[in-house]
């Protein structure tokens, strides 16, 4: 399989690699309350600078599974009427929050690869009454998503977590309407991480593995079709962890990326 960062052989295997960020993630959508080597929940929401306006009436069980690493919600405004598609949607913050805005005639899909954090998603929805949005279990790289069909994608902390990012801004590309916006809050790093560090299980986990060197994110993007690509605020997400000092180490942090696909 190809490097995350960059072209070539890896030993990393992507089945492993799947069931380590399934079981992370299934504890953090089973066990929100524990301790984790990332911040979650409503301090990282703080953190990332969501609004309690953003945060009205979400349901506590979806906002003590988040874990994000930015938020896309600063890089532009939902319509109403829009079709809305979440890559990786966790316990369902964010979806609720796109479903809220693009109101009744809206529509927000989110799909996630762990079965545990679909179905807290799941039942959170429930719980917060919103008609316009569904959850679905799939992979960045195979959405279950019909082709143009999307008019902005999110993807938040997702895609430094999915071993061929090609693969993932093709996938996003092809649900996309043409002139459609894609919001990125992602992991990037100063430096090209050398191959050792990206076929480390622990380091991928960490999301600093799978994290793509900065200046490798344009380019990425305009392959698979996007323009009008822009880096905006970073957000220091690892302070105070117990991966700080790693994360130190490659310059890793959260960033808002935005783009259009090209029509």
């Amino acid at each position: 399989m190809r490097d995350g960062n960059r072209n070539g052989h890896s030993k990393l295997d992507r089945g492993q690699l799947r069931s380590a960020i399934e079981d992370a993630y299934t504890e953090l959508a089973l066990h929100p309350a524990r301790d984790f080597h990332f911040v979650s929940g409503p301090p990282l929401a703080d953190r990332l600078g969501y609004t309690r306006y953003m945060l009205r009436d979400i349901p506590p069980e979806a906002l003590s599974s988040f874990a994000g690493v930015g938020n896309p919600f600063r890089l532009g405004r939902l319509s109403p009427g829009e079709t809305v598609l979440d890559v990786g949607c966790g316990a369902g913050t964010d979806v609720l929050i796109a479903a809220r805005d693009v109101g009744p005639r809206g529509r927000v899909l989110g799909v996630d690869m762990t079965p545990a954090m679909v179905e807290r998603a799941q039942q959170c929805l429930l719980t917060s009454g919103a008609p316009n949005a569904t959850i679905e279990w799939g992979h960045a790289e195979s959405l279950p998503v019909a082709d143009n069909s999307v008019d902005t994608v999110i993807t938040n902390g997702v895609v430094s977590l999915t071993p061929d990012k090609d693969d993932t801004f093709r996938e996003i590309a092809r649900v996309l309407k043409p002139g459609g916006r894609l919001w990125i809050s992602d992991i990037v790093v100063e430096w090209r991480l050398p191959q050792h560090v990206t076929e480390v299980i622990n380091l991928w986990t960490d999301c600093i593995a799978g994290a793509t060197w900065i200046r490798d994110y344009p380019p990425r993007l305009h392959r698979a079709g996007f323009h009008d690509i822009e880096i905006g605020e970073v957000f220091d997400v690892f302070a105070g962890t117990q991966i700080e000092a790693n994360s130190s180490m490659f310059g890793a942090r959260g960033a808002n990326i935005s783009a259009k696909l090209g029509c």
